[in-house]
Order: structure tokens, then C-alpha cells, then sequence
């Protein structure tokens, strides 16, 4: 009887440590998803700071064209 009650706890703990664990997986998956989605959206801005670059550039070339002729 008491094997089986040692047994018992200690399935208990592992369930417990296993229960932990997932818990502290989710977390850490939660804190992947938003690191993500900030990255995501820092690519964002980033291409649409680079498109605005490349119009003002475009912008520049033709104003000094002008006064090269």
C-alpha cells in the first residue's frame, strides 16, 4: 500500500511538472508570435520608407536634370 501511494504522488508530481511546463510553453510561444508580428510590421515600415526613398530619389534626379541642361 505504501509503494502504491508513493507511486501515486509521485505520478501526481510529474503531472504537475508536466502541467508547468506546457504552461511555460505557451508563454514562450505567445512571446514568439508577438516578437513576430513586431518584426512583421517593422518590415513594413521599412519597405515603405525605402519605396518613399526611391520616389524622392527619382524626385531628385529629375530636379538636377533640369538644371544640367
Amino acid at each position: 500500500m505504501e509503494e502504491q501511494t508513493a507511486t501515486t504522488g509521485e505520478m501526481s508530481r510529474s503531472v504537475a511538472e508536466a502541467a508547468s511546463s506546457s504552461g511555460e510553453v505557451a508563454i514562450t510561444v505567445t512571446g514568439v508570435a508577438e516578437v513576430a508580428a513586431a518584426t512583421a510590421e517593422g518590415a513594413r515600415t521599412t519597405q515603405q520608407a525605402a519605396a518613399d526613398l526611391t520616389r524622392l530619389a527619382g524626385d531628385l534626379t529629375t530636379l538636377v536634370g533640369g538644371f544640367r541642361h
